[in-house]
């Protein structure tokens, strides 16, 4: 990644707005940055942060990378009570914010903004073992500990090379040229960091950097830069097609996945982007991505009866079914999941058709799939349990056109449901927050 940013030079690979960063400039100041962790004596521990997508939260990545340590990204939309209880089930030893950030934590953390860089100069990266832990994405905090998944340096290179595969062999569209753009929309802690904001600054290409999405502000974007490439969840698809407006975009693949998108809406999209829309299925424990289901795909879908819009696409890794429940094998697997013989299973039971195409069919767990978020129950039913006046509490995924699932809780105890959510918006980011609440006089056993 070094190497790569240091043969952009002065060529912008970071757009946000009329700013730029150059490959030589993020080198330099991911460089400073990790010099002031690795003098923290940071090397090799675990770094948490907390940040939004700016030119500072890419930095922060690549210079935890480079010290050789374990960054625990938090969301930026979640409570401050909420990441400061991540950071300390996660055993955090240092926390890099921007400005804001570090407020809310009430400045016990170390700044990295673009108002604020730490510095200037670089720094040469420390050589990591394989298996160490990279990425610990964090799920849920349950009694104090900290669920998350550790994707080990190994698998984040091989999820890297993936993605640049895919990108150059047309399995997301037209193979990968000189003249392309990502579209980083989502935060850079979530998959889309995989799937393209490393994989392009790693390929020596722009991309531009959105603060957060909107959809009228993606489109400028889209259509300013000529972007070629992103990444989205559904909703944020149906979004972007309901502002298009008759404007005719640069997109050459507009890659999505992380939730179910209802028929209607599928449709709709791919009447106005054609075989740009690529679906992406993938796992943060097995790989981004596992399946795909093509441009080609989605124009059949229009075109034929056919009951593929209901599938996963094709796998582009090794799969098995066991039981009903799909498993994976390869680099891009954690290994800490995986029987002796490397297969994982997701929890998701599937079926394989004659073609090849794989249809999801529920879970084996009680793990919630709402808007694009992975959501455990019981990190929801103790933030409500703490709460004065409720005696207990059950939660559920309940089928939304909308969510896909929508995170229902029933509850035992006295009050008024907006008053809880209320209050369980200073505890949890705003996507755990249940959508509906009922009152009950008992809990059903489990």
């Amino acid at each position: 990644m070094r190497d790569a940013l240091l043969r952009a030079g002065d060529r912008p690979l970071l757009i946000m707005g009329e700013r730029r960063r150059s490959g030589a400039e993020l080198e330099a100041r991911a460089g400073a940055l990790a010099r002031e962790l690795d003098a923290a004596g940071l090397r090799g521990r675990r770094i948490g942060l907390w940040q939004q997508n700016a030119f500072a939260s890419v930095e922060a990545h690549l210079a935890v990378e480079w010290v050789a340590a374990t960054r625990v990204p938090v969301d930026p939309g979640a409570a401050p009570a909420e990441a400061a209880a991540v950071f300390a089930a996660a055993g955090v030893d240092a926390v890099v914010a921007d400005l804001a950030h570090a407020a809310a934590l009430g400045g016990d953390a170390l700044v990295h903004d673009d108002a604020r860089p730490t510095g200037d100069g670089g720094f040469a990266p420390v050589a990591a073992d394989p298996d160490t832990v990279l990425h610990l994405f964090p799920r849920s905090v349950e009694g104090g500990e900290l669920r998350g998944v550790p994707v080990s340096y190994g698998n984040w290179a091989a999820r890297l090379d993936q993605s640049e595969a895919l990108l150059r062999d047309g399995t997301y569209g037209p193979p990968l040229g000189a003249d392309e753009c990502f579209l980083t929309a989502q935060q850079v802690m979530h998959g889309t960091s995989m799937i393209g904001t490393f994989p392009f600054l790693r390929l020596g290409l722009p991309q531009v950097l959105l603060e957060r999405f909107d959809a009228r502000t993606a489109l400028d974007a889209i259509v300013a830069h000529g972007v070629t490439t992103t990444f989205f969840v559904p909703g944020m698809v149906t979004r972007l097609v309901e502002a298009l407006d008759g404007r005719e975009l640069p997109l050459r693949r507009l890659l999505y996945g992380g939730a179910p998108f209802p028929r209607e809406e599928l449709l709709a999209a791919t009447r106005a982007l054609g075989d740009r829309l690529v679906q992406l299925y993938g796992h943060w424990a097995g790989a981004w991505p596992i399946s795909v289901l093509s441009g080609a795909d989605h124009l059949r879908i229009l075109r034929e009866d056919t009951p593929i819009g209901a599938s996963c696409g094709r796998p582009v890794m090794e799969i098995k079914l066991r039981g009903g429940e799909l498993c994976v094998r390869g680099p891009m697997v954690v290994r800490d999941y995986a029987d002796p013989d490397g297969w994982y299973g997701l929890g998701d039971l599937a079926e394989l058709d004659a073609d090849g195409y794989l249809y999801l069919r529920g879970r084996l767990d009680g793990l919630i799939n709402t808007g694009a978020y992975h959501v455990y129950p019981r990190e929801i039913e103790e933030a409500l349990t703490a709460l004065p006046g409720v005696r207990a509490a059950r939660v559920t995924g309940e089928q939304d056109p909308k969510w896909g699932q929508a995170i229902t809780a029933y509850v035992v105890g006295d009050g008024e449901a907006d008053a809880l959510r209320a209050a369980l918006r200073t505890r949890l980011a705003a996507y755990k927050v249940p959508k509906r609440i009922e009152f009950v006089t008992a809990l059903e056993p489990r």
